[in-house]
């Protein structure tokens, strides 16, 4: 890997796709939450599920840092 930084329109791109992943999680966790309360467990369990592997993703893992 090269140590030359990020161009700052590429760091942003990644970062505003980083910020989108973070923020979709939420919202799927927060529609697995009214899924169990109006639907029942089992489709609401799944959704929040996702949702939180979803906050899993660190920067990292799109290149905004170095390990």
């Amino acid at each position: 890997m090269s140590d030359a930084p990020l161009p700052a329109a590429e760091a942003r791109k990644k970062y505003l796709v980083f910020l989108a992943v973070r923020l979709a999680g939420l919202a799927v966790m927060f529609a697995g939450v009214w899924l169990m309360r109006e639907v029942g467990q089992g489709p609401g369990l799944v959704a929040v599920l996702i949702g939180g592997a979803t906050l899993f993703i660190r920067p990292r893992h799109l290149g905004l840092t170095r390990k």
